[in-house]
Parts: C-alpha cells; sequence; structure tokens
C-alpha cells in the first residue's frame, strides 16, 4: 500500500497545547518588546540618529573656535611683525621727528630767552592780543560757572572730568589753531568764532573742576586786561627797550591781581600760584610775539594760545591742590 504503516493525523494534533500557549499579560504589568526589536525597530535608530547631530554640533563649535583661535595667532603674528618692524625702523624714525622738532624748539628757546634785542611789534598788535583775549577769558569764566553748575551732572554721563580738561585745554585750540590757521584774525567773522571757543572751552573747564574747590583763585581776565592798558602807557616812557617794556606790563598785570586779592580778602596760595603763572604764559606769549609775529592778520592764533595757557594753568593748580570739599572760613 502506498500508504502503508503511516497513521492518519490525530485530530486535533496541530494545534499548540493549552499548557503551552504564554499566558496574557495580566493588568497593571507591560509587555516586554519583542527580541527582534533591534533589528527593525524604530527606537535605536532614533537614538542613533541624535547621537549623529550631537557629534555634529560639537565638531561646529570647534571648528568655529578653532577658526577664532587661529584668527587671534594671525592677529599676533602681524603684531609682532610690526612691532619687529618698529623695532628696526623706531630709532631712524625718532631721530627724523627730532631732527624736525628740534629747530623749532630752538627758535622757541631762543624766543623766550631773547632780552637784547628792541621790540618791534606794533604796539597796536600787543592792545588787539591781549583786549580780545581779555574778552574771550570773561566768557569762557562766565561759562565755566554754567558748565559747572548746571551742565555738569549730563557731561558727566558722557565724558570724564580729566576728558573735559583734556578737550579744553588741548585738543579744540589745536583744532581751532588748523581750521582758523588761514583766517584772517582782524575781522568780526574770526573773532566770533574765538568767542564760541571760549565760550566752549569753559563750560568743559566748569565741568573738569566742579566738585572741586581752591581756597582761592584770581580773575583770568585781569591779568590781559590790565597788559592791553600798561603796554600802550609803558611803551610811551621805555620806548622799545626790550627788558623794562616787558617786564613793565607783565609786572603791571600780576600787582593789580596781587592788590584785587588783597582788597578782596582772597590772597592765598592758589591764588598767588595761578597769578603767577597767568602772568608767566602772559610774558611767554609777548616773547614769542616779539620775535615770530610779523603779520597783523596773525594775531587770533596768539589769542588761543593765550586762552588755552590760562584754562591749562587753571586745571593744573585745580588737580594738585583742589579738595572735594570747600575750604573752611
Amino acid at each position: 500500500m502506498a500508504d502503508g504503516g503511516q497513521q492518519p493525523p490525530m485530530e486535533g494534533a496541530g494545534a499548540v497545547p493549552a499548557e503551552a500557549a504564554p499566558p496574557p499579560p495580566q493588568e497593571g504589568t507591560v509587555a516586554a518588546p519583542p527580541a527582534d526589536a533591534g533589528a527593525g525597530g524604530t527606537a535605536p535608530s532614533q537614538m542613533g540618529a541624535t547621537d549623529g547631530q550631537q557629534d555634529a554640533s560639537i565638531a561646529f563649535v570647534t571648528k568655529t573656535y578653532a577658526n577664532y583661535v587661529q584668527d587671534i595667532q594671525q592677529a599676533a603674528e602681524g603684531i609682532r611683525q610690526r612691532a619687529a618692524v618698529l623695532q628696526q625702523e623706531g630709532p631712524a624714525q625718532l631721530q627724523q621727528l627730532q631732527s624736525q622738532i628740534q629747530p623749532q624748539t630752538q627758535e622757541l628757546i631762543s624766543a623766550l630767552q631773547e632780552t637784547q634785542s628792541p621790540i618791534g611789534l606794533p604796539t597796536s598788535s600787543v592792545v588787539e592780543i591781549f583786549g580780545w583775549s581779555s574778552i574771550l577769558l570773561l566768557g569762557a569764566g562766565i561759562a565755566s560757572i554754567v558748565g559747572g553748575y548746571l551742565l555738569s551732572p549730563i557731561f558727566g554721563i558722557f565724558i570724564g572730568r580729566a576728558g573735559a580738561a583734556i578737550l579744553a585745554t588741548l585738543v579744540l585750540p589745536g583744532l581751532a589753531a588748523y581750521q582758523l590757521n588761514a583766517e584772517d584774525g582782524s575781522t568780526s567773522a574770526t573773532r566770533f568764532q574765538l568767542l564760541l571757543l571760549a565760550l566752549t572751552q569753559g563750560v568743559l573747564m566748569g565741568h573738569a573742576i566742579s566738585y572741586t574747590y581752591v581756597s582761592g583763585q584770581p580773575l583770568g581776565f585781569i591779568t590781559p586786561l590790565v597788559i592791553a592798558f600798561a603796554y600802550p602807557l609803558v611803551a610811551g616812557q621805555v620806548g622799545t627797550a626790550h627788558v623794562p617794556l616787558l617786564g613793565g606790563a607783565v609786572g603791571a598785570s600780576f600787582a593789580a591781581q596781587f592788590v584785587f586779592g588783597l582788597v578782596s580778602g582772597s590772597l592765598t596760595f592758589s591764588y598767588f600760584l595761578l597769578s603767577a603763572l597767568y602772568s608767566a604764559a602772559s610774558g611767554a606769549l609777548l616773547q614769542i610775539a616779539f620775535k615770530n609775529l610779523n603779520a597783523p592778520s596773525r594775531i587770533h592764533m596768539y589769542q588761543i594760545l593765550l586762552v588755552a595757557s590760562f584754562l591749562f594753568s587753571k586745571a593744573l593748580v585745580y588737580g594738585l591742590f583742589g579738595s572735594a570739599e570747600p575750604p573752611k572760613a
């Protein structure tokens, strides 16, 4: 027989016995994932993508900072190369600068030391220099009160007191001298520009010395005012004699300040020192004008220099001897 010896399958032989089937999950329990979930599941692939993104982000940040480091190294190398070039060329440049400045310095020193040659400067030029300078210093003094008491809190937001002093005594006068170098100083337009400059300098100086007190100070405009009146009188007595004319005009200004301080009761050390500095600056300016001022149209340059020297003297005395509290009576 074809199927001899083989028994037909018994009924129910293909079914899994009830005892071998896995029990259904009980309520409250979590079924374990299938064993082959790692092969075709999605969770491990998401973790791999996240790790890849983190690696890419770290690599980008690292590359960015590496570029920063490279830029800094290149800048440092450039500075080093410039320093090396400056070290090599610096002495030659300094020597060239010295050769350019030295003649002017020698000329200035010789002008200050000259006392023998007769004075050829017209009296009218001296009167114009010191006459208008007294007006400029008067305006600067009034503006300094405004700058010190009204505008100082506003200026304090933008600029410090030291910066205001530098602007008033060095930067603004230098810029004005450069801008007005080709102007005619005897015109009313130039005089008005100098007045605006002096008012600006006064406001800045008021902010620079605000909340700083000295025991006494002279009125700056008195010194050039006295020289403007005294110089023609002395010239009428001594003529063009250098020392008597210079000493008489400057000495009269210092004597006037001394008497004013004595009468007002403000003759203190700071008052005396400022008066001496004002007179010294005026005498030095006269010496320079005696030697170099040939054209009357250049008088405005000397007016700028005189106002700046007075303000610089004031800032110097306030910086050295000023205090944060008013002096006791």
